[in-house]
């Protein structure tokens, strides 16, 4: 190998060895675990890179950023490990993790109104209307739907009994918990017709072919006029971040979608008002469809 190229090598793990340890010194400076010796050891890494905890963070929730940042060090962590299903191997306190950023996720997604208007309009197509939420994992993005609003029903399927178990507990502990039912199902086994106000499935957690008959049989379950948002990748144009967002994604077990694709996916089965809505830097995709109204 030229010198050149072994340097470039070098280099490289050398700077992605400080992002690791960069990343675990800001999880360390926000949850403030660890003995007073490594905390003051990954405050002084903080402080050379001016990312110093204490201070005000602006619009970003520290707890949003280290249950983010804390998720993607444990998948990562499991996939060089040599598993295969990344989610069914992952730690209680993995799965917790990602269900909180996913839920405080939405929280914001809420509070910025880039969920609320479809939302609010399919919740107020008939009475006592029903939620679905494809892949609930921990039932975290249930919970947050449940008690933000009073009057709806949030049924969650997941394939995973562990996962389950696990949201379960989150849905006892919740002021919402008479309202979200759960169930161990995959969505391309679903058959309902005009149940459901509002359905989220998201894409780079189901496999293609679950996923291609999965919005089939959302739709059919779908109250006519109803919605569905299809939470998606990313993909900006650059080529580093578009392929580690299919890289992520395939290593999920999921299935990589840009806009377009996203979009004729929903045509496909049937919805349509499609669109794309903007969302945040560090947040999926969203595609939106919807049934049409009967007469």
């Amino acid at each position: 190998m030229p010198a050149a190229e072994q340097e470039r090598f070098e280099s490289f793990v050398r700077s992605s060895d400080q992002s690791m340890w960069s990343t675990a010194a800001l999880i360390m400076g926000i949850r403030g675990f660890g003995s007073p010796e490594a905390r003051a050891a990954a405050a002084e890494v903080l402080r050379i890179l001016d990312l110093e905890t204490s201070s005000d963070l602006g619009p970003l929730d520290p707890d949003v950023v280290a249950s983010q940042a804390t998720a993607s060090m444990i998948q990562v962590a499991a996939l060089l490990g040599g598993e295969e299903q990344l989610w069914a191997s992952q730690s209680d306190e993995a799965l917790l993790a990602q269900g909180r950023a996913s839920a405080q996720g939405a929280a914001q997604l809420a509070r910025q109104g880039l969920m609320l208007p479809g939302l609010a309009e399919a919740l107020g197509i008939v009475d006592h209307p029903r939620v679905l939420d494809v892949g609930t994992g921990v039932g975290a993005m249930a919970v947050f739907w449940a008690e933000q609003y009073p009057h709806i029903a949030v049924v969650g399927i997941d394939v995973l009994p562990r996962v389950l178990a696990l949201a379960a507990a989150n849905v006892s502990a919740s002021t919402a918990g008479g309202r979200v039912i759960l169930r161990e199902q995959d969505v391309s086994t679903l058959d309902e017709t005009d149940t459901y106000a509002f359905a989220w499935m998201p894409a780079p957690f189901i496999p293609e072919q679950a996923l291609r008959e999965g919005v089939r049989r959302v739709v059919d379950a779908l109250v006519p006029g109803g919605w569905l948002t299809l939470g998606h990748g990313k993909f900006s144009g650059d080529p580093l971040e578009d392929a580690l967002n299919r890289f992520k994604t395939i290593s999920y077990g999921g299935t990589a979608l840009d806009n377009d694709q996203a979009s004729q996916l929903l045509l496909n089965g049937g919805l349509s008002e499609i669109t794309s809505a903007p969302t945040p830097p560090g947040f999926p995709a969203f595609t939106i469809g919807r049934k049409a109204v009967k007469g």
